[in-house]
């Protein structure tokens, strides 16, 4: 305080100050501005030198919230003053007395600065929370020493008022906070009647709410429960080892029909609870849950016909399933989560109930799409709705009624009539090839010729035993000649002549065989059966030196002078489509419309003249039927006519209706799959 005042102009102008900072305690200034304008004040009041707000933060320590010349006092050029302050401050908070300290004091006290230091506690509902230190002159009377603690710890107890109020005002507004969460959960879960959707709003939402680590629903139907949504999850797996143990339990808690709290202690657990809490703990590693039942709520109209006889029937409410809340990291149950629960359990039930209350009318999905479909239909929707449908009907008749020529589609090969396969009589191994791919033969022409070697060894051996036995005979009947002339015994006689009979029976049976040999050599080689063309690419590298079977196909020969046909590959499956045609007209005689795979822009006739009597597979159609069919090759250009080559087919089938001329292979396709 200055010299220059009166004691009575002192006294008024701190009379002043301390109703400022009364007056200012009651705003709703930010913490920074309050103590800022708060320590001027006080300083000023005092003529102290400076002043310090000290607040205790979140880790528990004390920290400067705001301060006036604070480095007038030289604090912060004292390596071991924050250190000291913070002792200082300490012993107030611990007795949460005002106390004043001198550099004179006889305590053990060491103090920051050489001033002199006035101290108040903070506190809220007797909870120190922080203090107030002035830095006073060190040269001060002592005899003011009382007056400036006095002051101080009024000061104080005005910015303690300030600090309950901002507390009251924060739990106020959380509060507000709360509700308005609260008032969007339960809009969330009302918005929709789908059970799926209402599960899952639950279990996300009330997570936030309750401040939970894991939220899931359970559903009672009969006796069974069934997890039906875990937050996070967009579905569930109910084969998953933990959820099927937390249905288990959820399942033995529900029966009691009462909240069950597991917070780390397992007193007073009811025995059937025991076994599948231990488990479901040893598989989650959950260390606090809560299940609460939810039930049925009781209707808004109640019936009255009990009332009217006289008597009420106390029915028990229905369980439809359970809420479950888990912490996973603290074993207490976080603050406002019990309340909380039971605040949103009503809420959820009535939710749970509404829905599965909707999705239990019969065929609700139908009925569903039919009331979409009609409230579609309003205003001008009607009229354009009932545009659309004429047209769709109209087009329905029409299809239905108006005949068309159906046709059956399929590939094939332009092929000469006249055609022979060329195969070995006996196996061997091709020497000579005396044809070439295209070429044009005459009948008998000498295509391949074949070695034997086995064959022209048997034929070689077989000439050398005839002549042998040619021999053998010629000796015979010289014999024969000779005896007669010298009149030999008669047995030897009769011996000779059975010799030579014999030897001319052997000489025949060689000789026959030897033709038989012969003839086989000479059916070695391959000739043409017919007049025509070689149709069998590259002989040479197919035949030359290649050892070939008996019956082996070697060349096809075909007549491209003479009439050609069609050589058609129809599916299995749309024989019937052909088959009925042919049984209508009477014959085979279907017409035929085909084009060129090398132009397809002209479109050529012809008939169906014969039908294979057995399916055969194709790599790329599976079961196809073989027909033939004719046309007439002067309107084909020549240079088209080519052996082989491809062309697309339509054979025509009578008429059919348009729809099924359309959609036949669905409809075919559905009947086949369906039996229909």
């Amino acid at each position: 305080m200055t010299s220059t005042q009166s004691p009575s102009q002192t006294r008024e102008r701190v009379v002043r100050i301390a109703r400022e900072i009364e007056e200012f305690a009651h705003s709703n200034v930010a913490p920074e501005t309050f103590f800022r304008e708060f320590l001027r004040r006080v300083v000023a009041g005092l003529g102290a030198t400076a002043g310090a707000a000290w607040l205790i933060d979140e880790s528990g320590r004390l920290a400067v919230t705001s301060e006036v010349n604070l480095a007038d006092t030289g604090f912060y050029e004292e390596p071991e003053a924050i250190l000291k302050n913070q002792r200082l401050l300490s012993d107030v908070l611990s007795t949460a007395e005002a106390r004043i300290f001198t550099a004179d004091n006889e305590s053990d006290i060491h103090l920051p600065t050489d001033n002199l230091i006035v101290v108040a506690a903070l506190s809220i509902r007797k909870k120190p929370i922080g203090v107030i230190e002035i830095f006073q002159r060190s040269n001060s009377p002592k005899q003011a020493h009382s007056g400036y603690l006095q002051f101080v710890e009024q000061m104080s107890g005005y910015a303690s008022h300030y600090l309950e109020e901002r507390e009251k005002a924060s739990k106020s507004d959380a509060s507000l906070e709360v509700w308005e969460e609260v008032d969007q959960f339960v809009q969330q879960i009302h918005r929709s009647l789908d059970l799926t959707e209402v599960a899952s709003t639950i279990v996300n939402d009330s997570r936030q709410l309750l401040d939970a680590d894991r939220v899931s629903l359970a559903m009672q139907y009969g006796k069974k429960t069934v997890i039906e949504a875990i937050n996070g999850q967009d579905k569930v797996n109910k084969r998953a080892n933990t959820v099927r143990l937390l249905s288990k339990l959820a399942n033995k808690v529900l029966s009691i029909r009462e909240t069950f709290l597991y917070s780390g202690s397992v007193d007073s657990i009811p025995p059937q609870i025991e076994e599948p809490l231990a488990d479901y703990l040893q598989e989650s590693g959950t260390r606090m849950i809560l299940i609460v039942p939810l039930f049925e709520p009781e209707p808004v109209i109640k019936n009255n016909d009990e009332a009217l006889v006289g008597r009420k029937k106390e029915v028990p409410k229905k369980l439809i399933g359970g809420l479950i809340i888990e912490q996973i990291t603290d074993s207490q149950p976080r603050p406002h989560l019990e309340s909380r629960t039971e605040l949103l359990s009503e809420h959820i039930s009535s939710g749970i109930a509404n829905s599965r209350s909707y999705e239990s009318i019969f065929l609700m999905p139908l009925w569903r799409f039919i009331g979409r479909c009609f409230a579609a239909l309003r205003g001008k929707t009607l009229v354009k709705t009932l545009v659309i449908t004429a047209i769709l009907i109209a087009t329905g008749i029409t299809l239905a009624l108006v005949p068309y020529d159906y046709r059956v589609s399929c590939d094939g090969r332009l092929m000469p009539t006249i055609q022979r396969e060329v195969f070995t009589n006996w196996e061997g191994e091709v020497v000579a090839i005396h044809v070439e791919s295209g070429q044009r033969v005459k009948q008998g022409t000498l295509l391949v010729e074949i070695r034997n070697e086995d064959l022209q060894a048997q034929a070689l051996e077989t000439q050398n035993k005839l002549n042998e036995l040619k021999l053998m005979l010629l000796t015979l009947n010289a014999n024969l000649q000779s005896g007669n002339s010298s009149k030999r015994p008669s047995e030897d006689m009769i011996r000779l002549r059975g010799q030579f009979n014999e030897t001319k029976t052997q000489i025949f049976g060689v000789k026959k065989h030897l033709e038989i040999l012969k003839s086989r050599l000479d059916k070695l080689n391959v000739k043409a059966p017919i007049d025509g063309v070689v149709t069998t690419f590259q002989i040479e590298q197919l035949l030359k030196n290649r050892p070939v079977q008996r019956g082996e196909l070697l060349l096809e020969i075909m007549d491209n002078t003479g009439p050609w046909q069609l050589e058609l590959d129809v599916e299995e499956k749309r024989m019937g489509h052909i088959l009925r045609a042919i049984d209508k007209k009477g014959d085979a005689d279907l017409p035929v419309e085909f084009i060129l795979a090398t132009s397809n822009e002209v479109t050529y006739k012809g008939e169906v003249n014969d039908i294979a009597t057995r399916a055969n597979t194709s790599e790329e159609s599976g079961s196809i039927v073989e027909l033939h069919a004719t046309f007439n090759k002067e309107k084909l250009p020549k240079d088209s006519l080519r052996i082989g080559a491809e062309v697309s087919a339509k054979i025509d089938c009578g008429k059919r209706s348009l729809f099924y001329v359309l959609f036949g292979d669905v409809v075919e396709t559905c009947r086949r799959f369906f039996w229909l």
